[in-house]
C-alpha cells in the first residue's frame, strides 16, 4: 500500500512538473544595445548631407528647420533627430533605410560622439 501511494505521488509530481512549459515564443523580444560604434564622420554626416541638407542647410529659406551644418549643431539636437527619424517624420524629401535609421539611433544612444 505504501508503495502505491509513493508511486502515485511520484507520477503526480512528474505530471505537474512536465506540464510547466517554458515558452520562449510568448516572451517579448528585446533587441540589445548597439554593438558597433557608429562613426559620425563616415556614417552619420553623409546621411545628413544626402537627406537633410536641402532644408537644414542654415540658409534661412526653410522656416523652423534647424541648421545641421556642423557637428555641434547636430549634436545639440541629436535626440530630436533620433525621434523624427525613428517616427518617419523626417526626412520630408527622400527616405532612410531601416539600417540608416538604426545607425542614427545607435549613434545617439552611444552619446552622439564626434568620431
Amino acid at each position: 500500500m505504501r508503495r502505491v501511494r509513493f508511486l502515485t505521488k511520484v507520477v503526480v509530481l512528474v505530471l505537474i512538473v512536465s506540464s510547466c512549459e517554458y515558452n520562449v515564443e510568448n516572451e517579448d523580444i528585446v533587441i540589445g544595445d548597439c554593438e558597433t560604434v557608429i562613426s559620425y564622420s563616415s556614417e552619420i554626416r553623409p546621411l545628413i548631407d544626402t537627406n537633410c541638407m536641402p532644408c537644414h542647410n542654415g540658409d534661412g529659406n526653410t522656416p523652423f528647420a534647424p541648421d545641421l551644418t556642423t557637428y555641434a549643431l547636430v549634436e545639440s539636437i541629436a535626440g530630436l533627430i533620433k525621434d523624427v527619424t525613428q517616427s518617419g517624420r523626417m526626412p520630408k524629401e527622400g527616405s532612410l533605410t531601416t539600417a540608416e535609421i538604426e545607425a542614427i539611433k545607435c549613434w545617439v544612444d552611444n552619446n552622439a560622439l564626434n568620431n
